[in-house]
C-alpha cells in the first residue's frame, strides 16, 4: 500500500466510524450500493486500480448489509457489503492480525469492506489478465463454471438496471 493510502485510508476510517449516520442512509438499513460512502469507493476504486463501476457492480448484485454475515450452504460466510466470504480472512489477516479482528472490520466497517472487495478484485484481474477482466469479475464470486455464470448473468441485469456499460 502507498504512503499516501495510508494517511488517506486513516482519513476514510475517522470519517466511516465517527458515530454520525450519513444523511442518505439515517434510519434505514442500507444494502449493496448504498451501504459504502461513494467516497470510499472512489477511494478503494483508485487505491487498487480497478473500475469503480466494476464495485458498484459488485455491490448491486452482492446486496450486503453492514454489520451482517449471511451464511453459505458450504459452511462460509459472507460479510458486509461486499459479502467477503469467510475463506479471505487469513488471507487479510496473513498472520498479523486476528481473522477474527478482521471479522469485525469486514462485517461493521463498509469502506474497510470496499477495499478489500477491490483488492480481492485486483488479485482476480492480475491472476487472469485484463484482456479476461470479466473472467475476473465472476472469479471474484466463485470459479465453480456454473456459479461463475449465473453471477456474470446477474452483473449483466445490474448493469443494464443501473445504466452501466459491462
Amino acid at each position: 500500500m502507498r504512503r499516501g493510502a495510508l494517511k488517506a485510508g486513516a482519513l476514510l476510517l475517522a470519517l466511516a466510524t465517527a458515530g454520525t449516520a450519513l444523511p442518505a442512509l439515517a434510519g434505514r438499513s442500507p444494502k449493496g450500493i448504498d451501504a459504502v460512502p461513494p467516497l470510499c469507493l472512489d477511494y478503494a476504486a483508485e487505491e487498487w486500480g480497478v473500475p469503480a463501476d466494476a464495485l458498484r457492480l459488485i455491490l448491486a448484485v452482492e446486496q450486503g448489509t453492514p454489520g451482517a454475515c449471511s451464511a453459505n450452504t458450504n459452511g462460509t460466510e459472507d460479510c458486509g457489503p461486499g459479502q467477503i466470504n469467510t475463506i479471505w480472512f487469513s488471507v487479510i489477516a496473513a498472520g498479523r492480525v486476528p481473522p477474527a479482528s478482521i471479522r469485525q472490520a469486514l462485517t461493521n466497517d463498509a469502506c474497510y469492506n470496499i477495499r478489500v472487495t477491490a483488492w480481492i478484485l485486483r488479485r482476480e484481474i492480475d491472476a487472469v489478465g485484463w484482456d479476461r477482466f470479466w473472467t475476473a469479475v465472476g472469479n471474484y464470486h466463485s470459479r465453480t463454471p456454473e456459479l461463475h455464470a449465473k453471477y456474470l448473468r446477474r452483473i449483466v441485469e445490474a448493469a443494464k438496471a443501473l445504466s452501466i456499460q459491462p
